[in-house]
């Protein structure tokens, strides 16, 4: 059963509920009036030749009788059926009740009237003497207005309830249940067809628990296409990417196999060929391997890193593999961050490996480490061919290769430099100029002050 119809059900017997409330209270309130009816009766009709005798002083007129009885009817019935009325309310003087014959010894019964205003009457008949019986009756016209009064006021009752239910019922559908059954549909239909399109619902009222839920929903959904999409391109790119080398290593070995090396230098030349392509997608390998484990923040062998002596390492490196580049380091404040040494090393050595290669030889290459208040950042500093504006937002994404940069590369330092940077809850980033150089930097947290 669906949680709309599920409400329904509820409020429906709820309804039913309140009405067979309603329904008892006034049946229990008409029988309390009706047994007090009962009661005055019963004392009334206690001795009946002296309520006769009272009943016709009160209709010639004397005054305490008359007090006495101002609403009660005292009529004889004998047993040829005549019924002769002694005594009349003062209200209704022509009030006669209407007898059907088995009133006697009945106890109190309710009957119509055969004359007067009142038309129903509670009574009694009691034994007179001889043939005789003393008819005492009082008119019900009070218990049944006040029974109208009541019954209008719990109808009215049950109606405003039963309006507010239905209210409640169609505001919790409209705000609650109808965008959850759109979003059911909508992950039915995004699981049909494999999360590859990226449906989306109309949402409710944000500061509902359901309109944030749709806007959770979109916005998963749309992470979700935009992950596989991605993910289809970064498929896409890795086996271009590893079609090349294999090309070529299927190239080469095809052509010896055919005979086509005949020569010990064609041969070599070859196998360093067949080597170097197998270098590159071992690199490739790697590369996505790290990327892979990077996802894993877990995997991290977390420990405190200075990263003004990794950059001076870094530079020592680079000083002894390109001597015509002049390369410095500055560093100030207090640079220790908690990281993996190895990968923080990995990264910086990617960014000056990329400074190197797309920077002119002999240019000077500038790394940097400084604290900023809670940060500390390292930068690495060229003066190479730049990147244009807009090529900036897409460098570290996987694969992605500016045009016209120089050298070709897998594509991957970047975003394996991005990885590590995101796996530490770090920032990174590039700022640059064409013709100028560039600077890419990254931020990491500063390792807290031991006590």
């Amino acid at each position: 059963m669906t949680l709309r119809r599920r409400l329904g059900v509820a409020i429906a017997a709820l309804l039913v509920i309140m009405a067979l409330a309603f329904g008892g209270v006034f049946f229990t309130q008409r029988g309390y009036q009706l047994s007090q009816l009962d009661d005055r009766l019963s004392g009334l009709s206690a001795n009946t030749k002296a309520l006769v005798a009272i009943s016709t002083r009160a209709d010639a007129g004397t005054g305490a009788a008359a007090d006495l009885l101002t609403d009660v009817y005292v009529g004889v019935h004998r047993a040829n059926g005549t019924l002769r009325t002694v005594l009349a309310p003062d209200a209704d003087p022509t009030l006669v009740p209407r007898l059907l014959g088995n009133e006697r010894d009945a106890g109190a019964v309710t009957r119509t009237t055969s004359s007067g205003d009142t038309e129903r009457v509670r009574l009694v008949e009691a034994f007179l003497g001889g043939q005789r019986y003393a008819v005492v009756a009082l008119s019900m016209s009070g218990v049944e207005a006040q029974s109208r009064r009541l019954a209008i006021a719990l109808l009215l009752a049950w109606l405003v309830v039963a309006a507010v239910a239905v209210l409640t019922a169609y505001w919790i559908d409209r705000l609650g249940l109808r965008p959850i059954a759109a979003l059911t549909a909508a992950a039915e239909h995004v699981t049909a067809t494999g999360g590859r399109a990226a449906v989306q619902v109309e949402s409710a009222n944000p500061a509902t628990e359901a309109g944030r839920l749709g806007t959770a929903f979109n916005t998963m959904v749309a992470t979700t296409a935009a992950g596989q999409e991605q993910l289809r391109r970064f498929v896409a790119d890795a086996s271009h990417e590893l079609r090349t080398p294999l090309t070529t290593l299927r190239g080469y070995s095809s052509l010896y196999a055919q005979g086509g090396l005949a020569t010990d230098d064609q041969v070599a030349d070859a196998m360093g060929r067949i080597n170097a392509e197998a270098a590159r997608m071992s690199r490739i390998v790697d590369d996505l391997l790290d990327l892979t484990a990077l996802g894993d923040r877990a995997a991290l062998d977390l420990a405190t890193v200075d990263l003004a002596t990794v950059l001076d390492d870094l530079a020592a490196d680079l000083r002894v593999r390109n001597p015509d580049r002049a390369v410095t380091v500055q560093h100030s404040g207090r640079t220790l961050v908690v990281a993996d040494s190895d990968r923080i090393r990995q990264a910086l050595t990617a960014l000056v490996a990329n400074a190197v290669k797309y920077s002119a030889a002999g240019t000077p290459i500038e790394l940097v480490a400084e604290q900023r208040g809670g940060v500390v950042g390292a930068r690495v500093v060229d003066h190479g061919h730049g990147i244009p504006a807009s090529e900036l937002p897409r460098v570290f994404d996987r694969f992605y290769r500016v045009a016209g940069a120089g050298p070709k590369g897998s594509g991957l330092g970047l975003a394996v430099v991005a990885a590590i940077v995101s796996a530490h809850n770090g920032r990174y980033g590039v700022e640059s100029e064409p013709a100028q150089g560039s600077v890419f930097w990254i931020e990491l947290a500063a390792a807290p002050v031991s006590g």
